[in-house]
């Protein structure tokens, strides 16, 4: 269990999308444990995050599934990458972990804070996107693995979308916790 997959982000709110690429990281066995982490602060939507840590917290809490576990290891950090894995480097002295990474956010890593000590010490876990191609000259740089997955066209912003225009979200967020974001996000978003 040295081998841990960390998936971070918003959860503004948590999706199936979320939850398919934990289910696929488990059962391709890339990581024995997929270990959810909020951010508190998140560096490229600054105000753009409507639900409160707690409550986003609470949500994926209640979301997750055997093999799943919420981190709150970014509830008073930085919002960046390297300074969250460099504190659970020293949290958690000998395992690996993988951090999980869109396609689609490969292009814009050189510009991620610390980037060169990201690409030395972090082996990221590259989750493929339709339309977006790795770049080559990014791939050289880190170590990676990607993982062959089919996609899911779910976001967060399409759930707060239908939320907004009084839409169902059914099947794009746990059955279970569907009331329970709607009523959240609805007073949010009026």
């Amino acid at each position: 269990m040295n081998r841990l997959a960390l998936l971070g982000g918003s959860f503004d709110p948590i999706h199936s999308g979320h939850l398919h690429i934990a289910r696929r990281i488990l059962a391709l066995r890339a990581a024995p444990l997929v270990a959810f982490l909020p951010n508190a602060r998140h560096n490229f939507k600054q105000d753009k995050v409507l639900l409160d840590f707690t409550r986003r917290c609470e949500l994926v809490a209640d979301a997750l599934e055997p093999g799943m576990e919420l981190w709150d290891d970014d509830a008073t950090g930085s919002g960046y990458t390297a300074d969250l894995l460099r504190r659970l480097y020293l949290k958690y002295p000998g395992r690996e972990f993988l951090w999980v990474i869109g396609a689609d956010n490969l292009a814009a890593l050189p510009a991620w804070h610390d980037y060169d000590w990201l690409r030395r010490n972090v082996r990221f876990l590259i989750i493929p996107r339709p339309g977006y191609l790795p770049d080559p000259a990014v791939l050289k740089q880190i170590r990676r693995k990607t993982l062959k997955i089919g996609h899911c066209d779910i976001s967060s912003t399409l759930v707060r979308e239908r939320i907004a225009r009084g839409q169902s979200i059914r099947g794009l967020v746990p059955e279970h916790l569907e009331q329970r974001i709607v009523n959240l996000y609805r007073p949010l978003l009026a």
